[in-house]
């Protein structure tokens, strides 16, 4: 399945015959966060376990006027202080209790603190690692973006690492191919651009078999990727270009400005992913709407 839409997403997931995914939720004090889960627990997508201070959870709920239906049919672990709220998150994780790790009104630093730990967390691949999943009007199916979140300036076996999480998540959406497009200024190598050589490795890796079920094309710059039309017009030849899944940015910088211009300009809707752990791990920013919290919910239970 090549996933078009969010609202193909859902409906994908609610005429699914498989269990909740059960979604821990560190510290769920927020509006945005709480309406998130408890929308997507009403359509039986999810079912939520509140790690927290019971004491700041509830006055939110009246707020909200959750029924008492519901209340009653919630776990909440009742936890004092971010710090702990995250490590008891995380071990709920660990002990296989939980399918999905979300953040709510919590420092995002506490929380992956306890995500890493050596002795305790629930780190599994060699990089933590961010993919921003948008869906652009302009684009007639869901882009991957990675890594605009995470990983500053990443180095060639570090983009190795980052392309892999993000295959990974695709292979778990059911793809059973994903065009990758590894970004550059230009489609042919510059020797002075360490992005563009970095580009070139990734793609003969990926012809030596590195990576699976996957075309990586690079260098390749950002109209080629998107465009079949101006592939044509410049008399390019790939199966990547205007059918890409992947776009793999050099660094931190162009990811986020390539991502939040999707959003500003293009009008899209996002999802936000954190991969690498055991389980998929929700962290959105503090300006996030309850939309791109419901989005991001629903990837990581179709994972």
């Amino acid at each position: 399945m090549v996933v078009t839409s969010f609202a193909q997403l859902k409906s994908h997931l609610s005429t699914n015959t498989q269990e909740p995914k059960k979604v821990v939720v560190a510290n769920p004090t927020d509006e945005q966060t709480v309406m998130a889960v408890l929308t997507l627990f009403a359509d039986n997508i999810l079912t939520p376990i509140f790690v927290g201070d019971k004491e700041l959870i509830l006055p939110l709920l009246d707020k909200l006027a959750i029924s008492v239906d519901v209340l009653e049919k919630l776990e909440i672990v009742d936890v004092k202080g971010d710090e702990e709220t995250a490590r008891k998150a995380v071990s709920l994780i660990r002990s296989g209790y939980g399918d999905v790790l979300m953040k709510g009104h919590i420092q995002t630093r506490d929380l992956l603190k306890a995500v890493v730990n050596k002795e305790h967390g629930i780190r599994e691949q060699e990089a933590l690692s961010h993919v921003a999943i948008n869906e652009i009007p302009y684009y007639h199916k869901l882009l991957f973006l990675t890594d605009g979140g995470m990983m500053l300036t990443p180095d060639l076996d570090m983009k190795k690492a980052i392309l892999q999480n993000a295959l990974n998540l695709t292979n778990k959406l059911g793809y059973t191919h994903t065009n990758v497009a590894v970004l550059d200024a230009s489609e042919s190598v510059n020797p002075k651009l360490q992005a563009s050589l970095d580009a070139r490795a990734l793609k003969e890796a990926n012809e030596a078999g590195e990576f699976v079920n996957a075309t990586v094309e690079g260098p390749i710059s950002l109209d080629l990727s998107l465009s079949k039309e101006i592939a044509v017009e410049k008399e390019y030849d790939s199966p990547v270009a205007g059918e890409v899944d992947i776009l793999l940015v050099p660094d931190i910088v162009s990811g986020n400005l390539l991502g939040k211009s999707m959003i500003t300009f293009g009008q899209g809707k996002m999802a936000g992913l954190v991969l690498g752990a055991t389980v998929p791990i929700i962290i959105t920013s503090r300006g996030s709407t309850t939309e791109e919290k419901i989005n991001s919910l629903m990837i990581a239970c179709a994972m």
